[in-house]
């Protein structure tokens, strides 16, 4: 298939056509690429900050469930802080605080529980804000009745106390107590004036 094409005689008479033609075409361009080029990226740019600020509403979004999350941590942080402080000993002299639990430790005669406190020692205290961690250690003799009557004391006590370590020694005894128990305790109470 071949293909003609007009002769100069055809393209002078519809040379007006053939203009309104090309002027046609050339203002199709013209307006593709002066205003719909222009719009169609303009579009694309809008496209991307929507994008961009749905991204960065989700992220806000997040961070606030996360802020909310940690609010209620919080919250039961300052609950449990509130719980603590009701178990703090309220003076501020550690030796004091020795002898009180050397107090509530003992077992009263006849009970059975053959508690014998012997002695008792303020070893250490390391400050922690507004107070400090008391370390004491404490020589028993008694028996498993005692050891367990001892432990309870201990687990049910008003004061914030914790076993930091448990030495345990049986001695070969016919009656009275059997077992040579130290005892170091971590107690919490408020930290000291300095003077």
């Amino acid at each position: 298939m071949k293909i003609q094409w007009p002769s100069m005689a055809e393209v002078k008479k519809h040379r007006k056509m053939l203009a309104l033609a090309v002027l046609v075409l050339v203002s199709l361009a013209a307006i593709d690429l002066i205003w719909l080029k222009p719009v169609i990226n303009s579009n694309h740019l809008i496209e991307a900050k929507i994008r961009q600020h749905r991204e960065l509403a989700n992220k806000y979004q997040a961070k606030l469930k996360q802020s909310q999350s940690i609010k209620e941590k919080l919250a039961q942080q300052e609950q449990d802080l509130k719980q603590m402080q009701k178990r703090l000993f309220r003076g501020t002299d550690p030796y004091q605080l020795a002898a009180s639990l050397g107090d509530l430790l003992k077992s009263s005669e006849g009970d059975g529980k053959n508690l014998d406190v012997k002695t008792y020692q303020v070893l250490a205290s390391k400050e922690y804000g507004l107070y400090q961690e008391v370390h004491l250690r404490f020589n028993l003799m008694t028996n498993v009745e005692g050891l367990f009557y001892f432990l309870e004391r201990i687990k049910h006590s008003d004061f914030a106390i914790l076993v930091h370590e448990i030495n345990i020694q049986k001695i070969q005894r016919n009656r009275g107590p059997d077992l040579v128990v130290n005892v170091i305790l971590a107690a919490l109470m408020e930290k000291g004036e300095k003077a």
